[in-house]
């Protein structure tokens, strides 16, 4: 069943006719409850079995419990996220239920609903001042949630909503269906995620089925990394064309080339930047650097970047030489700066709010491509 406008779902009343595209594993529209808007997002599945539905007690006592898990998973994800403060830089959970008929129920979660603009895959466009304080609020938002042991796992441009706020382009994070809290065990098989944006340790995570290390807090800052690429420059990092995603080409030893619109050696005349915006453009890409290191344990942490942003929009530049520690790197974690990139392709235009990208549980095939 699709809701339409002027539909109950339980003390909500539809706004916005729901809508699959972009949603992910599910549906999602607007809905008013006490005069309040906010964004509700139907789940395709699990479905909650009710007296008429059909198959055997066994089958339907087996599907309850995997119910009655996911709902204990976003009920706590909920309770984390009010534990983020009410700073607005993430766009918490306000309510979680099932609503359906006697033949079953689909579960529903209700979010604040944020007025955007559709800079979300444009802010390469904007002056560079602007660029850097989208970025500084968005590790804002995600040192926020790492205050709170929140691992988001789905970082990219889509799930990062840009708003006007004070005069003033703001990030806000959204989307915390992917989601983990810290220490909690999830199966491997139950961890989902955009490959595109996915660091090198969560994929060989989910290749090995879990035999390798759970992705950690230092997952985020690599998805981040790439998203500040596309914030800065308009594209991922360039690599070679027998891989299909960044993380790949890491693996197997490959470099990523950070692309640029100018040689930083080029004469003064052939650009129009100023001293100031070369020298943050330099620090910007040289953070970039420390937050796609391919070993997690040597990859700046998040309190790092943030400090780093608040450093190069002051104008008092970070030191730029890596920790004694991470200067003795393997070759394929280092990343080159480079005019070309292999990956040029512009990304999408943001049409609505929200805007997710189909999730899909994630199968690595580390091989090259014929």
């Amino acid at each position: 069943m699709t809701y339409k406008k002027g539909d109950k779902i339980g003390k909500y009343t539809v706004t916005r006719d729901f809508d699959s595209a972009n949603g992910g594993q599910g549906q999602w529209g607007f809905a008013e409850y006490n005069g309040e808007e906010y964004f509700i997002k139907k789940f395709l599945s699990p479905v909650y079995p009710e007296v008429k539905t059909p198959g055997s007690e066994k089958g339907k006592q087996k599907k309850k419990d995997k119910c009655q898990e996911f709902a204990r998973k976003h009920l706590a994800m909920m309770k984390a996220l009010k534990s983020c403060g009410d700073g607005g830089l993430v766009v918490k959970t306000t309510d979680f239920f099932k609503y359906g008929n006697e033949f079953g129920s689909h579960y529903f979660k209700i979010s604040q609903k944020v007025n955007t603009s559709n800079l979300c895959n444009e802010v390469y466009n904007l002056d560079w001042k602007e660029r850097l304080f989208i970025m500084l609020t968005s590790v804002g938002a995600l040192k926020i949630l790492h205050k709170n042991s929140i691992i988001h796992l789905d970082l990219k441009p889509d799930n990062i909503l840009i708003q006007e706020w004070e005069g003033k382009l703001i990030a806000k994070i959204i989307d915390f269906d992917s989601s983990i809290i810290e220490g909690d065990s999830t199966p491997s098989e139950e961890l989902v995620g955009d490959p595109l944006y996915l660091s090198p340790e969560f994929a060989k995570h989910i290749n090995t089925h879990g035999e390798e290390s759970p992705p950690t807090k230092k997952s985020d800052v690599f998805s981040l990394g790439l998203v500040f690429c596309q914030y800065w420059t308009g594209k991922l990092p360039g690599f070679s064309d027998k891989y299909r995603y960044p993380y790949e080409a890491l693996l197997n030893g490959k470099k990523l080339k950070l692309p640029m619109k100018l040689p930083m050696k080029l004469p003064r005349f052939f650009s129009n930047k100023t001293k100031e915006e070369e020298l943050a453009e330099k620090a910007v890409f040289e953070l970039i650097e420390k937050m796609l290191i391919l070993e997690p344990h040597l990859r700046i942490s998040t309190d790092e970047v943030h400090e780093n942003l608040k450093a190069i929009r002051s104008g008092k530049l970070p030191k730029t030489s890596l920790p004694a520690e991470k200067k003795i790197l393997p070759k394929v974690s280092r990343i080159k700066t480079n005019l070309k990139t292999t990956n040029s392709e512009k990304p999408k235009e943001k049409e609505d709010y929200p805007k997710h990208s189909k999730h899909s549980k994630v199968r690595i095939n580390f091989t090259k491509k014929s």
